[in-house]
Parts: C-alpha cells; structure tokens; sequence
C-alpha cells in the first residue's frame, strides 16, 4: 500500500476498517506497518487528509464522527 496512490474513498474505507477493528468488529485491518504509513501521510498531506475525512464522515453516524475524527489524528 502507498497512501500517495490511494484516492479519498480508498483512505475513507481503511480508516474504516482500522476503526471498526479498533472496536472489536473485525480482524482483516490493516497492519501496523500500514497503519503508520497511512498516519504519516495523513500528517503530512493536509488536503488528504481533509478528503479523507470528509468521504468517511459521510458513512458514519454524526454520533460517531468526534471518537473517529480522534481516531485519525
């Protein structure tokens, strides 16, 4: 995985699946190694980030978006 070549809705679904896993409801997130990647991108990509963010709020519930939006900090 290089996040560079990922679009929003690629790093929206992996934030997904990290949350979800975060939270007891799967075992096919991604890797630690991934995870790292995808955070250090994420640090350093502003408009990705802000993508991203947005493509993945809009499939979780409102009630949900400040625990995530800690998530990927």
């Amino acid at each position: 995985m290089r996040p560079a070549d990922l679009t929003s809705i690629e790093i929206a679904d992996l934030l997904s699946q990290m949350y979800t896993a975060d939270h007891g409801g799967q075992d096919d997130a991604p890797s630690q190694q991934q995870r790292t990647e995808l955070a250090d991108y994420l640090g350093c990509h502003e408009e990705a980030r802000a993508s991203a963010w947005e493509a993945w709020a809009a499939e979780l519930n409102p009630a949900d978006w400040d625990a995530a939006q800690c998530t990927h900090c």
